[in-house]
């Protein structure tokens, strides 16, 4: 019935500014602030709610309030992506009072007993919600020893909290210190009826704790609290009961921070924030800081709420049967919340703030050095074991957290959008396959990026490339990062032989078993010659990794045979996909025949091909004087006295067009005799082919079977071969002509889309 959409502003000049990559509907930060903006209505619900307001100072948000009253949250949809642009931020459209009245009118309408107070931001405001009753709550405290957090815990509870109800159970975790004892002791004394002490020997597992600790209760509302934290202010039970006391609330968790420096811990939860469920921006953080579209500071609804303090009501918390012991060291509250948000909201609130030491597990005790050691690593190694359970039960619910905009990238610590790797099919949904290829710059054109092009051109598929943040750089997605991306077909992996890519593949192989891993290959990376730029990006692990990677991998495609001969001892299933051409690129591309004064004779090629370079140096000087020799990309400075023109590399966009304008008589492609370039796709004959240009190269196995003159890599069989072509061409013209048939003959990519797409798809 209603949907809004992500917004920016365009300024006078037309720049896009100020973006706003909100969450899904979100009742509480909505009553907080007029994140929504402008909505879009069906007109039958922007009748029924009356059209829009009379008060210019609150005329979207009003509307929106009054719609979700009209047609309910469920019929309200966001699109995540920024259709509209605003003339001007919208916060400064606001008027506090007004949209507080708004606020205010809607909730009366609600039958919701009320005040509000501004916020702490232009534009924001706090909702109080007024309850007659004063319901018991039992404030659930599990420790073991460490008295120096659990005493000034139970102090500041009983000191500060004004709520007039309530009761501290003490679930006590075989504590064998004498002073927790006598403390405990004292406690029931001074407390009598107040305190229930519960004691287990078990070991230590948040969830069973609670459990226990919730089976000796009989109050409506269960407060779970860990042991290192502190109470703050008087009002901080009354504030998390004005919201647990709502129907519609499963729990509630305020803000919490670290003592001593002023700064957040926990902000709420989103799931997919590393190490699979974080809070954001909350390392560091002060305080007042507004936080992401003032977020920090405003009450609003989470998917799920790993908290230190957390109220529920006994009726929630029995209807999904309370925590589950599987989650008991790290994931208890996460988990119990991600339940019970599937009947009811949950809550984070920064009007209330609790204090949390981050020393939620019990210390290990062990007198002999090597048990602790031990012990260390059970600990650790069960903490891993128990998030990556967690992440597989949750992560088809919860991998598109509501809660975070999918343009966002899924970083605590610091929010931005997602700028290397944006999907189309979040925009623009299909009924096609969906794959996604993190390549690498250059190569990967051809691999992944080209023929992906030309499978959407066509209707066949939609891809997403992970964007290299620079050349000798990549941009690995982790497993959450691919399951929120929505029905993805297959993931392609460029080069597979990095240390970096195995924990991403294992994440993948554990997380996302059914996903087809297919990687791909078009260089002999374990044997890149000494003299090539990328020989230091390798190393001597080199075809360790690449063992491991592909081991990982359910599919290898190579683009020749001498790739898959090499790797058939590490993967069973190997297909062959040569490179190709995309005319989408290249079929509109001319380039000039008899353009100088003198034949035209070029050479193009980058830094790594210095040594095929080397081979033809002599060559060139001896035909100097008889040719105009064109260098497009590196030029040798013992070279540039021969050189005509040198023209500089440009970019992946523009290299047809720079090619061509070249206006070649003459190509070489000198190639040295290596298993590497053995290796090698016939990619620059294609290159040269497609512009008509005939071509000398060197005499080795990418190269043969093309019509092109081949020769030994001799200085004589050089010289001889550039002589005969210039000084008859007639015959080169007509070989370039074969040599471009040849081309067009089987290498454009847009023919062979189908056979592309049989081997990089299930």
């Amino acid at each position: 019935m209603a949907l809004y959409t992500d917004d920016d502003v365009m300024r006078m000049d037309g720049n896009r500014v100020e973006p706003r990559f909100k969450p899904d509907f979100n009742l509480d930060l909505l009553r907080g602030t007029d994140y929504i903006g402008p909505l879009w209505t069906r007109t039958e619900a922007w009748q029924r709610a009356g059209g829009f307001s009379a008060q210019a100072g609150t005329r979207f948000y009003d509307l929106t309030l009054r719609v979700l009253d009209t047609v309910g949250a469920a019929a309200i949809g966001h699109i995540a992506d920024p259709l509209l642009s605003l003339p001007v931020s919208p916060t400064l459209l606001i008027a506090d009072k007004e949209a507080a009245e708004a606020v205010s009118t809607h909730l009366t309408r609600c039958g919701q007993a009320h005040r509000i107070r501004p916020g702490n931001l232009h534009g924001s405001w706090h909702v109080t919600y007024e309850h007659d009753a004063r319901p018991a709550v039992d404030i659930v405290v599990p420790y073991r020893n460490w008295l120096e957090f659990t005493e000034p815990l139970v102090d500041s509870l009983f000191r500060l909290t004004e709520w007039p109800q309530f009761r501290l159970i003490l679930v006590d975790a075989g504590s064998d210190d004498a002073d927790c004892a006598a403390w405990r002791d004292r406690l029931i004394d001074t407390h009598g009826e107040q305190i229930r002490y519960v004691r287990s020997d078990a070991a230590w597992n948040w969830s069973e704790l609670f459990n226990l600790g919730a089976a000796h209760s009989d109050a409506p509302y269960l407060l779970f609290l860990h042991h290192d934290t502190q109470i703050l202010s008087g009002h901080w039970l009354e504030r998390l009961m004005a919201h647990a006391m709502r129907p519609e609330v499963a729990a509630v968790a305020p803000r919490q921070a670290i003592p001593g420096d002023n700064s957040l811990d926990m902000t709420g939860t989103v799931f997919g924030l590393a190490p699979g469920l974080a809070s954001p921006e909350a390392a560091g953080t002060a305080m007042d800081y507004p936080g992401y579209l003032g977020r920090l500071q405003l009450t609003q609804n989470f998917s799920l709420l790993a908290s230190a303090c957390l109220l529920v009501p006994r009726t929630r918390f029995d209807a999904v049967g309370g925590f589950d012991p599987q989650f008991g060291r790290r994931d208890a509250v996460a988990d119990l919340t991600a339940r019970l948000a599937r009947d009811g909201l949950l809550v984070w609130t920064p009007t209330v703030t609790v204090a949390h030491y981050e020393t939620d597990l019990p210390p290990i005790e062990a007198a002999d050095e090597l048990d602790c050691v031990e012990m260390t690593a059970h600990t650790q190694t069960a903490l891993i074991r128990e998030r990556v359970g967690f992440v597989r039960r949750y992560q088809d619910g919860l991998s598109r957290d509501p809660a975070w905009n999918l343009n966002l990238r899924l970083k605590a610590d610091d929010i931005q959008p997602e700028t290397t790797f944006v999907p189309p099919w979040h925009a623009v949904p299909a009924d096609v396959p969906r794959v996604v290829a993190d390549v690498v710059r250059g190569a990967g054109e051809y691999r992944a990026a080209a023929p992906l092009r030309a499978a959407r051109r066509a209707g066949k598929a939609m891809g997403a490339i992970i964007q290299p943040p620079a050349l000798n750089a990549r941009r690995m997605l982790n497993a959450i990062e691919l399951a929120r991306l929505d029905g993805v077909t297959s993931f392609l992996i460029h080069n597979p032989a990095l240390k970096e890519q195995i924990p991403v593949l294992q994440q993948m192989h554990t997380h996302l078993p059914n996903l087809p891993v297919i990687g791909l290959m078009d260089d002999l990376s374990t044997a890149v010659p000494h003299q090539s730029d990328l020989f230091d990006q390798w190393s001597r692990e080199t075809r360790t990794y690449m063992r491991r990677c592909l081991a990982l991998c359910d599919r290898l495609v190579v683009s020749t045979e001498p790739l898959a001969e090499f790797a058939r001892h590490m993967i069973d299933d190997i297909r062959i996909v040569p490179n190709r051409l995309e005319w989408a690129r290249w079929g509109h591309v001319q380039s000039r025949r008899r353009a100088g004064r003198r034949p035209r004779v070029g050479w193009a090629g980058a830094f790594q091909h210095a040594g095929d370079l080397a081979l033809v140096e002599e060559a060139i000087r001896l035909t100097s004087q008889e040719v105009d020799w064109i260098f497009f990309g590196m030029c040798p400075a013992s070279l540039a006295p021969y050189v005509r023109e040198h023209h500089t590399w440009v970019d992946f966009d523009h290299y047809p067009e720079g090619l061509a304008s070249l206006n070649l008589d003459l190509a070489i492609a000198p190639l040295e005799e290596n298993i590497f370039n053995d290796a090698k796709s016939n990619l620059r004959l294609l290159d040269y082919g497609i512009l008509g240009w005939p071509v000398v190269c060197s005499d080795v196995t990418p190269y043969r079977g093309a019509p092109v003159t081949r020769v030994a890599n001799t200085t004589e069989a050089w010289v001889k071969a550039i002589r005969e072509h210039v000084h008859d061409l007639d015959a080169a013209e007509q070989a370039g002509d074969r040599l471009r048939e040849w081309v067009l003959a089987d290498y454009i990519l847009e023919e062979h889309v189908d056979e592309w797409l049989a081997h990089h798809l299930p």
